[in-house]
């Protein structure tokens, strides 16, 4: 083994990149996050070869003096901070003063700069680290970094990066992303001589939304907006159909910075899980703006992780604005009505037909005993069923799972599991809000064997289950009893809730008293609707449908997943190759 000794400065910065550059996007992210900091108003990029070849950042920001420009690609120079304390409260994109370095040390970078109290430019190369030449040269204000040949003298970096186009996609990603976020600047992204993304310095967040997701998508986004204390969550969320099962199309935002932070991602899950399927993604915009003193953003070399010093607050109000904003979406509902809706609520389209006994005898048959079965009782409504009525608005059931009825423009298909569990929740949340769940008393209690851990942690919820209208208590030192449950869920099979009930204990150990209620509330409603395969008569079908009639949202169950499916006459069409 060699002494040890100190390394030569060029591969201390090519040590350093390995952290900042990882592919020509990174370059693109921290030359316009640079060109931000400068106060720019109009950002170009322009990439020949996805930038493996060649990288080029002009903007009209405030720009460098010729004495600086040797002094921005040094390791640990940067204009941003001068004192420890600065780094408790960090207002800009930039701050280590790496970046300039790292990418000098892996390419062949040349800057270009004039300030405006400036009559010429100057021009400054640095060739692999290795600093090159300063000169006078005509330019406008501001300033353009050229970056060429990345990695060609590091050929065991540059066999990992990918093909020109995706190289390029990466970048563009970086583009649209810090477009999105700073309204009043413009952007401008060129590859390989073709125009492919811009925005312009007067567009406003709803027309950003357009250049990135399209436009039409954007149309259908609604805004959220939720303040706490000083912090403040705006944003815009497209509707459930443009959820992905991955986080792509989602943008989180923190002072302008865009971030990837596992706990921002598992508060916007929170906030959209009754409004999207499980598993999935919504496509969102979210910035949050937070004190600078109340945040850390020194945590990761790529500064797309960050530290709050109010978690607890910044995420409750991220799942608080979601949560209202989605609540209120013109989409929470389907265009062709409620559920249960008369055609004086609908406008043009059909009413249902609610359909008697006889009518549904194809359909739906009869359980052998329906005691306790949909117990709340219904509001009236009109039954106008005549035989030449019949396929206009009637139900139809397929596989005693699936209520088929034809409406305007096309036919609608509803999940009776997801609309009855969607009705339970909603109908069990209105009974909190008047105090309390009805509780229904078990002439028999339930019994169900658990370990003592097991038991101990239940009876350490007693009064909440309770309040829910479960309750509980000790039947010995290993078996728990179950006395009642919710009213209305008749259909609740207590041992199986009690296992959900101790798995939500169990993970959610830190969760607050509100989302172990909310967690609760999804479980009972989803174990006390009836099941796909299930065989429902017309009395408690109408009673179900008359039920669903005035929902907060009827879009979704409590998981997230469609209680109502709306096919177009085109799709039809489509399907029968008819167009």
């Amino acid at each position: 083994m060699s002494r040890i000794h100190k390394l030569d400065p060029v591969v201390i910065d090519q040590i350093a990149a390995g952290e900042v550059v990882e592919r020509p996007a990174s370059v693109v992210k921290e030359l316009v996050e640079n060109a931000l900091d400068a106060g720019a108003t109009l950002i170009e990029v322009s990439l020949l070869e996805g930038g493996i070849r060649r990288i080029e950042v002009r903007d009209n920001g405030c720009g460098m003096a010729a004495d600086e420009l040797p002094l921005a690609v040094t390791s640990h120079a940067t204009s941003k901070l001068s004192a420890p304390s600065d780094l408790e409260a960090i207002a800009s994109l930039g701050f280590r003063g790496e970046a300039l370095a790292s990418i000098a040390s892996v390419a062949r970078m040349t800057i270009v700069s004039r300030p405006e109290d400036a009559s010429f430019g100057m021009e400054y190369q640095v060739l692999y680290g290795r600093p090159g030449s300063l000169h006078e040269a005509s330019a406008s204000k501001g300033t353009r970094f050229v970056v060429e040949d990345l990695f060609a003298e590091l050929p065991a970096r540059r066999k990992f990066l990918k093909r020109p186009a995706t190289e390029a996609a990466h970048a563009q990603a970086w583009v649209e992303r810090l477009a999105l976020v700073h309204e009043g600047v413009g952007f401008r992204l060129e590859q390989d001589g073709k125009r492919c993304f811009e925005v312009l310095p007067e567009d406003d967040l709803g027309q950003r939304c357009a250049a990135v997701f399209g436009a039409g998508l954007a149309k259908n986004m609604v805004q959220i907006q939720a303040q706490a204390d000083s912090i403040t969550c705006t944003g815009h969320v497209g509707p459930p159909e443009s959820a992905r099962r991955d986080a792509r199309r989602v943008h989180l935002f923190l002072n302008g910075r865009w971030v990837r932070d596992a706990r921002l991602l598992r508060a916007v899950r929170e906030g959209v899980k009754e409004f999207v399927p499980i598993g999935h993604y919504p496509t969102l915009y979210l910035s949050l703006q937070v004190p600078p003193q109340r945040v850390d953003v020194n945590v990761h070399p790529q500064k797309t992780e960050v530290r709050f010093r109010d978690e607890r607050l910044v995420f409750g109000t991220v799942v608080r604005a979601l949560r209202q904003g989605l609540a209120a979406a013109p989409w929470a509902t389907r265009m062709v009505g409620t559920v249960g809706s008369t055609v004086q609520d609908r406008g043009s389209f059909p009413a249902p037909s609610w359909q008697r006994p006889q009518d549904l005898s194809a359909g739906l048959s009869s359980p052998s005993s329906r005691e306790g079965f949909f117990p709340v009782p219904a509001p009236h409504l009109p039954m106008e069923v005549a035989a030449e009525d019949r396929g206009k608005g009637e139900f139809l059931s397929v596989a005693n799972t699936f209520l088929f009825r034809a409406v305007a423009g096309g036919v609608e298909i509803i999940d009776q599991h997801a609309l009855h569990e969607r009705v339970n929740l909603e109908e069990l949340r209105r009974e909190l809000r008047q105090g309390q769940v009805v509780t229904q008393p078990l002439l028999v209690p339930a019994l169900v064997d658990l370990s003592r851990e097991e038991l101990d942690l239940l009876l350490q919820h007693q009064d909440k289950f309770r309040k829910l209208g479960v309750d509980i208590e000790a039947f010995g030192e290993t078996t728990l009893a179950i006395r009642g449950i919710p009213a209305r869920l008749q259909r609740l099979q207590p041992e199986k809730l009690v296992l959900d009930l101790l798995e939500i204990a169990q993970s959610h150990r830190q969760a607050t008293p509100d989302q172990i209620q909310e967690e609760m509330l999804f479980s009972m409603a989803c174990r006390g609707a009836v099941m796909a395969g299930d065989a429902v008569d017309a009395e408690a079908l109408e009673s179900l449908l008359r039920r669903g009639a005035d929902l907060p949202q009827d879009r979704t169950c409590a998981h997230g997943r469609p209680v109502r499916v709306f096919l177009s006459l085109e799709d039809l069409e489509r399907a029968f190759y008819r167009r």
